[in-house]
């Protein structure tokens, strides 16, 4: 696009009035139809809350209202990209998301893209770190090949850049911009490894002890994450074997009395942080098995010291219950609390029904044909919200359905574990109840034609 035509949308798009308390106006070329607004309040889970939805206009224009009251971390993402930026209260922000020339994969998934910000206000946090990452970036650049040359006075010159910087940021003001740039100077000019660097303790002393844990400052998370990453192969043999016991017994308490017993660990909040870190890290090398994974994760969802290491807990207690292809469901608790039992030898068909739900309705008819069809192959169970009413024209949709139906309470962790996001929807369970389809085939025939029959007349030998 040329620069005057950029130019003069965002004049047109400045002149505009503000209604929210924080005020996004954008230039999309992402040609994605849609946009989805999120807030990442903790940063060690990455939790994204939805916010809003945004339709760019034909020249790809968005406007976005905000009502945000603290410095917030917000991502914009479209199908298979994000940008992410910083707010302030009040702040107003005319950005451009630009084609993804240039990309960084924080996830296997999803690519990252960096926006591009116009008339940004020198005060506004974005401007501040900005200019100090370039500054940043740019001393590196300049003394980085005296780092194994002349190791001294690279050193020195590490030295003096530090001193600069507390000497223009000692004073601020800004909580979230101080923590920011001291520990963004930590994850790169500290993390030198040179002779006459800062030492483990050194490190531990400036960063670390602190009596709680700010999980909506990005540096902090990530530098503590950085140092406590396989923590239980950097401690003594003592701790380490106390460590192990305390996960191998399921008991939270002795794990954070063990991790507490480490010299460079502050104080609780910091040993739950620990604790927290080395159980997501022990599942996934399969040290611990899931069950124990679960459990731990539980008791710190509930008995963390602090509201974000709560969240963190409790959102990785989400995702790691969650069903995959290939896993065994255990149904036999679940089964036991609402009464509903699995019949031995047949498959199972876990199928996802919202009351007053007209997909779901006009579903059922299929549904019916297909539980006669292979009755005493197949067992099919119903899931439904309990919260949601049950209508007339559900009742007879179900007239003549010989299968059980199921009905879950909204916080009921099951929902999490099926990750269910729309009705109708079903999962395929061979006898042993492994998983064999997460996102499996309905009843009536998707774009493609297919319809589950397909599935069965293969796996049934019909």
């Amino acid at each position: 696009m040329p620069v005057q035509l950029r130019f003069f949308i965002g004049t047109l798009l400045w002149a505009l009035p503000i209604f929210g308390q924080v005020q996004l106006r954008g230039l999309s070329f992402w040609n994605e139809p849609t946009l989805d607004i999120y807030q990442i309040d903790n940063h060690f889970s990455q939790e994204k809350k939805f916010l809003q939805r945004v339709s760019p206009d034909s020249m790809g224009i968005f406007n976005v209202q905000l009502d945000l009251q603290a410095i917030s971390t917000l991502q914009i993402c479209g199908s298979n990209k994000c940008a992410m930026l910083y707010t302030q209260p009040k702040g107003r922000y005319l950005i451009e998301l630009p084609l993804e020339e240039v990309q960084t994969y924080y996830n296997q998934d999803m690519q990252e893209i960096e926006l591009l910000f116009y008339q940004l206000d020198t005060t506004d946090i974005n401007y501040r770190i900005l200019g100090f990452e370039a500054w940043m970036d740019n001393y590196i650049a300049d003394i980085y090949q005296l780092k194994d040359i002349r190791s001294n006075e690279f050193i020195l010159k590490v030295l003096a850049f530090k001193a600069e910087t507390a000497a223009v940021y000692g004073n601020e003001t800004n909580a979230f911009l101080r923590d920011y740039i001291k520990y963004s100077v930590g994850l790169t000019i500290d993390n030198f490894s040179v002779v006459g660097g800062p030492s483990k303790e050194d490190k531990y002393e400036f960063y670390l002890q602190t009596d709680s844990v700010a999980y909506d400052q990005p540096k902090l998370i990530e530098y503590a994450r950085l140092f406590y990453e396989a923590y239980d192969s950097q401690v003594d043999l003592n701790v380490r074997n106390a460590v192990q016991i305390a996960l191998q017994a399921n008991s939270l308490d002795a794990l954070i009395a063990a991790l507490r017993q480490d010299p460079y660990i502050y104080n609780s909040s910091w040993a739950e942080f620990v604790a927290l870190q080395l159980i997501i890290e022990s599942e996934q090398t399969k040290r611990i098995a899931k069950d124990l994974s679960l459990a731990l994760l539980r008791s710190l969802s509930i008995q963390g010291t602090q509201v974000g290491l709560r969240a963190a807990a409790r959102f990785q207690l989400q995702q790691l219950s969650k069903l995959s292809d290939g896993e065994i469901w255990d149904a036999a608790q679940l089964s036991k609390e609402f009464g509903f039992s699995i019949a031995s030898q047949q498959y199972v068909y876990l199928h996802h029904y919202i009351p007053g739900n007209q997909k779901c309705i006009a579903e059922m008819a299929a549904l019916k044909r297909l539980a006669e069809r292979y009755k005493n192959k197949v067992q099919i169970i119903t899931f439904y919200p309990s919260e949601q009413t049950w209508t007339t024209a559900d009742n007879r949709a179900f007239d003549g359905a010989k299968w059980q139906r199921v009905a879950l309470p909204s916080t009921a962790e099951t929902w999490t574990q099926f990750s269910w996001t729309s009705a109708p929807a079903y999962i395929l369970l061979d006898p042993q109840l492994k998983v064999l389809y997460l996102n499996a085939l309905g009843p009536l025939p998707n774009a493609r034609t297919q319809t589950i029959d397909l599935i069965f007349s293969q796996l049934l030998g019909n």
